[in-house]
Formats: structure tokens, sequence, C-alpha cells
């Protein structure tokens, strides 16, 4: 096998290791179930060794893949660090940069701004990978992490660049019909449109909770996306950052002053990755993009 092929099967290791299951590393690789076994197989084969057991529940590694897991992570820093480096060779950046962020966050905030970026840095090409978020930069998903709340428990560099405002947003309609919420025990009489999936696990949950706790939530959604358009439809009440919400003027915050909380936004890169060209372009480029923008992510009140 080629060296190429190896790091292939090696790669498809690690995202196994990870995931527990072909399938979740599948996606993750955007390879086949029937892909993914093939490069399995095919490593065991040419090390000799039983790399995985499966279990009930996914794939666990064996000692023997524990020991190549250890190996593996280390030629995965190897090639990354050799993959920037000799994509930033030459008279100005080039190569691709791989941005993990909310969609929220590529969309609302930092697509406007790509027109500009590239015609600044015309041989930079940008990945905004938002599926998946947040992706793993020790795993190559992505060399630079959009962070919400603090910087996560991989060994990465970086620093928090700006405040992300949330508030209680309804339509215009929906306060015609139902008015607004002026005191705790006014929130039974409204309904509110809530959290679930993954989204049911986030501190902006949390908050949304505790402020409403009793109001009925007969509509609960996983995507900001369809918590929007619900609240656009006057279905109830929900939570958006202010960066969304006060782009629609069908919407109206709720009690701006008092119901309105914020979280760290932070900027993170793998630190055999931060300085090089490419991905210091792009880092720096967001990092003064947080700042600019600082009013307009923390949703203040202007007057």
């Amino acid at each position: 096998m080629n060296i190429g092929a190896d790091w292939n099967l090696f790669r498809t290791f690690l995202a196994v290791a990870d995931a527990g299951s072909h399938s979740a590393a599948g996606r993750r690789l955007k390879l086949s179930h029937a892909t993914v076994g093939r490069h399995i197989a095919e490593l065991e084969r040419h090390l000799d060794q039983k790399l995985f057991v499966r279990e009930a529940d996914g794939y666990t590694l064996t000692p023997a893949g524990e020991h190549l897991k250890q190996e593996a992570d280390q030629m995965a820093s190897a090639a990354m660090r050799a993959e920037r480096i000799a994509a930033s060779e030459g008279t100005s950046p080039r190569g691709v940069v791989r941005v993990s962020t909310a969609a929220t966050l590529a969309g609302y905030w930092l697509m406007p701004h790509m027109q500009d970026f590239h015609a600044a840095y015309p041989d930079i090409e940008i990945e905004f990978v938002t599926d998946s978020w947040p992706a793993s930069v020790r795993r190559r998903e992505a060399d630079i992490v959009i962070r919400l709340y603090g910087p996560g428990q991989e060994n990465l560099v970086g620093k928090k660049i700006s405040r992300v405002g949330v508030a209680f947003y309804a339509s215009k309609d929906y306060a015609e019909k139902n008015g607004l919420p002026n005191a705790r025990e006014e929130w039974a009489t409204h309904t509110v449109i809530g959290f679930c999936g993954a989204a049911s696990e986030t501190e902006l949950f949390r908050w949304s909770n505790h402020v409403t706790r009793g109001a009925p939530t007969w509509l609960r959604c996983s995507s900001t996306a369809d918590q929007l358009r619900a609240v656009r439809q006057g279905v109830g009440i929900t939570v958006l950052t202010c960066m969304i919400g006060d782009k629609h003027p069908d919407l109206v915050r709720i009690a701006p002053e008092k119901l309105f909380s914020s979280t760290d936004l932070w900027l993170l890169a793998h630190p055999d990755l931060r300085q090089t060209e490419p991905v210091a372009t792009v880092f720096d480029f967001i990092a003064n993009r947080g700042r600019m923008d600082r009013d307009e992510l923390l949703g203040k009140i202007s007057g």
C-alpha cells in the first residue's frame, strides 16, 4: 500500500475510535458505511492485529487498538502540520481553512463579510463546518473553532473575541393578539416555543426554562432555523440570539432591559496551526470582525 492509502486507513481508524461506530465515522468522513468497514478490515490485515471488538452499543478498542490510537494521534498531528506548512508557502496565503461554527454564526454574522475576505485573500478557500458543531480540531475536522460558553476540553490556543446576546422574541402579530408578559406569573398565559434534542442540553435552554417555568409549551425545536420560522408564524415566544432576532422587523424583543443574557464567544485553533499563514489569516480576520461587530453580536440597544 502507498503512503496516501495508508493515511486514509489510519484516518478512518481514528474516526471509528472516536465515534464508536462505522456509520457515525462515515458521516464524519463523508464515506459510506461499507467503505469504513473495508478500511478497518484492510488496516487489520496489514497490521495483522484485531483493532476493534464489536459490542452491543458499538465498537471498542482492543489493547492493540489502544496502542495504535496513541501512535495514530501523533501521525495526525504531524500530517496536519505538514499539510498546512506546505499550503502556506508562496507570496500570498493559500490553502483550505476549515472553520467549525454554529450555523447561525456562519449565516448571520460571518457570511455577509465573505466577499470582502475573498477580495483580500483570493487564494484562501474557507469551509464552514456547521453540521457537527463544535467539530474536533485535534481530529482534523476543523482548523479553527468558534465556541460559545467556554474553550472546551481540547488543547487549543485562542481567545475570547466578543459576547453573544440572547433574548426573548415574539412576532408583532402575536403581541397584538396576546400581549406580552411583564411579570413572572404572566408567562402561564403565553405559549413558549421550546427546545429538544441537543439544544435541550445547552445553557440557553436552562436559562429559558428558568425564566418561563410554568408556561405551556406544545412545540419544541432542535434547530434555530425552525424556532425562527415558528416564532415568525406567531406560534409563541422563543429565545433567539439578538443578532438573529433584531434583524427581523416583524419580531419584537420582550422586556429588553430585563430578559437578556449573554455568553462569551471563543475563537480557537490548534497550536501547531495557529501561526501557519492561511489559518492565521482567517483567525485574525474573524477576531477583527468580532471586535468590529461587538455591539451587533451582543444585541446592544442604542439610545
